[in-house]
């Protein structure tokens, strides 16, 4: 057999299956099944350096596919070690679920929902070695580690161990809903009993969720006991029609969407529920959709993207549809898009303050937080003061848009307790936020009208400077 260059990562490869009259300058890579942790004795970066040293050009079509899992095992080896960071940052911090997430959302400049989850599932697995041994060898995912962790939260202690075991035994040859199936079906029958109390307390967390999409499209999301979901269904299902009429050429899940769309248009229509409760307000205004625009927008002079309240941009076309039947106030704004100030030396703000920060601010302004600014509690960034002597000697307001800012219910409190500062910069809108670290990250406004720059045309590039003749 002549001399051959192989890149054998699996110790699978045998001289029997390499043909005698293979050319010297054929490269043979290996990877006919995945390397066995040993192989990189446990160590996420001697794999990645590993696979990393195979020319992915080089690879027979198997080889390829087994290529790809063989990085997702250093993915999960990668998510495993994260995690362990994650749990050493928790075990030096006091109320760590309630403070690290925020810090963690600001680092990785994502969402406290998304960096909770991250906390949540690095600190589960540490409650159990199995997970975490397996997590860290790369034989499961986060995703599965997410099932594990969640269909057994409730197991009682005597039986979790054992029903924790069989299923990272049984993930390693599971999609992510079998393994759903098979713990559901463990856990059932480890206790009975128990699940039905589960069954009882779940039934108290239904409730409705908006998780948008693109396109000015959303989805509404109902959580509900099966019953009550099947109920409303059957509703849905009667009101589209068993069968379109012959000028409908709408199918039956659009007519589905219409007949549940056209439920609560009515209600905010009416301002009045089925039974003719009127919908209470929040912050003194009646519940209505809230629509930017602007004006040259309305009137058709351009098509610059509006912005509606909860969801965000939406083509100039939708805001002229809801124009048609919509009650309209005036926001002026300064050259950047911001609103210009108002103020009151009460403590309380008007009407007319109110609306007007929520409309600035349209969300929390702490960074990242997507909740809507008509569902937050207004905070005075330098707490109000409430004495005499303030109030009669200082001609400055308290409360005006300069101090007022919109925070979800969390960061409020968070502010008020003192483990963030805040500051900002009246010229340019931005919030800067403080941690106890002293690490600071920046909440940039985002502007009531905005003109797209996208589109705009600008000259190419000067082409790169010709470096002559080699050597350089």
């Amino acid at each position: 057999m002549v001399a051959m260059t192989a890149t054998l990562l699996d110790g699978r490869l045998d001289a029997a299956d390499v043909p005698t009259t293979m050319p010297a300058r054929v490269r043979v890579a290996g990877l006919a099944d995945l390397p066995e942790p040993s192989v990189a004795g446990g160590d996420v970066g001697v794999l990645a350096t590993m696979l990393g040293s195979v020319a992915v050009a080089d690879l027979s079509d198997v080889a390829l596919v087994n290529a790809v899992a063989a990085w997702q095992r250093v993915l999960n080896m990668a998510q495993a070690a994260q995690a362990e960071v994650v749990r050493e940052i928790e075990a030096r911090t006091v109320d760590a679920l309630a403070r690290v997430p925020d810090e963690l959302a600001c680092a990785l400049v994502c969402t406290r929902r998304a960096a909770q989850d991250l906390f949540l599932r690095a600190w589960g697995a540490g409650q159990h070695p199995a997970v975490a041994d397996a997590w860290a060898a790369g034989a499961i995912d986060a995703r599965k580690v997410d099932v594990i962790l969640a269909e057994t939260a409730q197991v009682e202690a005597g039986a979790v161990r054992a029903v924790v075991a069989d299923a990272v035994e049984q993930a390693v040859e599971l999609t992510a809903a079998q393994l759903t199936r098979h713990l559901r079906a463990s856990v059932i029958g480890s206790d009975p009993a128990a699940a039905e109390a589960r069954r009882v307390a779940e039934r108290a967390r239904r409730g409705v969720f908006l998780d948008l999409a693109p396109d000015a499209m959303a989805r509404l999301i109902a959580y509900l006991p099966a019953a009550e979901a099947t109920a409303a269904f059957t509703v849905i299902d009667a009101l589209a029609g068993n069968g379109a009429p012959d000028s409908d050429p709408r199918p039956i899940d659009q007519r589905r969407a219409d007949a549940f769309a056209d439920v609560f248009t009515t209600i905010l229509d009416r301002q009045a529920t089925l039974d003719g409760t009127p919908l209470p307000s929040r912050h003194g205004q009646r519940a209505a959709l809230q629509v930017s625009v602007a004006a040259t927008t309305l009137l058709g002079l351009d098509d610059h993207p509006a912005t509606l309240g909860s969801y965000g941009p939406i083509p100039a076309q939708v805001a002229r549809e809801l124009a048609q039947d919509a009650t309209w106030r005036r926001i002026l704004t300064d050259p950047a898009g911001q609103v210009c100030a108002v103020g009151t030396t009460a403590y309380r703000p008007g009407a007319d303050l109110t609306r007007t920060v929520i409309a600035r601010d349209v969300t929390c302004t702490f960074p990242g937080c997507r909740q809507p600014a008509t569902r937050c509690e207004l905070d005075h960034r330098i707490p109000y003061d409430h004495s005499q002597a303030r109030r009669e000697h200082d001609a400055d307001p308290q409360t005006c848009l300069e101090n007022l800012h919109a925070l979800c219910k969390h960061h409020h409190q968070a502010k008020t307790t003192g483990w963030w500062q805040v500051t900002w910069d009246k010229n340019t809108g931005i919030s800067t936020w403080t941690d106890r670290h002293g690490l600071t990250y920046a909440r940039h406004p985002i502007p009531v009208h905005t003109t797209p720059t996208a589109a705009i045309h600008r000259p190419p590039p000067p082409p790169p400077p010709d470096p002559g003749d080699p050597p350089f």
